[in-house]
This record gives C-alpha cells, sequence and structure tokens, in this order.
C-alpha cells in the first residue's frame, strides 16, 4: 500500500477534496509540485511516531493521512494565519517550472 496522492486524495471528494484545495491553493499558492513534497513529508513524520508502532503498515498509513489531514484542516480552519508546518522549516523553492493545473471543485 502506498502513501495516496493530493490528487487521489482529491478525487475522493467530500472532506478529502476540499482539503487538497486549501492545501495547495492557500498554503502553496496552487504550486502542486510543492503541496505534493510537502504532504509526503508530513505523513511520513507521521508515520515515524510512536502512536503507529505495532500497526500493519497499510494500517498505520492510512492513519497518519487521516491524521495529517486533521492537523491541517485544523490550522488551516484557525482563525490566526498560518502557514504550511513544511514550509516554515523547508527552505523556499525557486519558481515553479511548471503548473497543474487547477482542478474544479466538487
Amino acid at each position: 500500500m502506498t502513501l495516496r496522492s493530493l490528487f487521489e486524495l482529491h478525487a475522493c471528494g467530500g472532506p478529502s477534496a476540499e482539503f487538497v484545495e486549501q492545501f495547495t491553493a492557500r498554503w502553496h499558492f496552487s504550486d502542486w509540485d510543492a503541496a505534493e513534497d510537502h504532504w509526503q513529508l508530513i505523513v511520513n513524520r507521521l508515520l515515524q511516531g510512536r502512536d503507529l508502532e505495532g500497526l500493519k503498515p497499510g494500517d498505520a498509513l492510512r492513519i497518519a493521512e487521516q491524521q495529517a489531514q486533521t492537523f491541517a484542516v485544523s490550522l488551516l480552519r484557525s482563525p490566526d494565519p498560518t502557514r504550511c508546518p513544511m514550509c516554515a522549516i523547508a527552505p523556499p523553492r525557486s519558481a515553479p517550472e511548471s503548473r497543474r493545473p487547477a482542478m474544479e471543485p466538487r
């Protein structure tokens, strides 16, 4: 089982699609490559936590994805301006060479 990409999450519709739209647009200024990189980093950091030790790999991955979404949504909905936790610690990337097309909201 592999980590679902932001495109795969968006295709699920509902809250997952809303999360992806906010995560990419608000935190990453529609830079899908940066958003995808940071999504993977956040989930991988959660997978390294002790809370997921002893679980089957597929179960741990789905829990880490859900925790990452819940964490990000809580920050995105906070009244104070926030930024992506990975953007806060990672050096800024150069301008993206190619942008992926914006997805239409569901």
